[in-house]
């Protein structure tokens, strides 16, 4: 097992978070955390998504999956 050295003010703010949360452990309310974080990374990625959902372009794209244009 590894340990870290965090300050007083980081010490008190994970305690309570572990609280609210209500975590058995600060190593299960780390993986909280990295898991939340992950997420919202994800979440920013795909809210950055553009996808053109013209007439047009979706006739297109059908166009080109039937030519098999596209495929591994």
């Amino acid at each position: 097992m590894k340990t870290i050295a965090v300050d007083e003010k980081t010490w008190k703010k994970l305690k309570e978070i572990r609280e609210k949360l209500g975590t058995q452990s600060y190593n299960e309310l780390i993986n909280i955390l990295i898991e939340k974080w992950h997420i919202s990374e994800l979440k920013e990625h795909i809210d950055n998504l553009q996808f053109d959902l013209s007439p047009e372009a979706i006739n297109n794209y059908f166009r080109m999956k039937k030519r098999g244009v596209g495929r591994k």
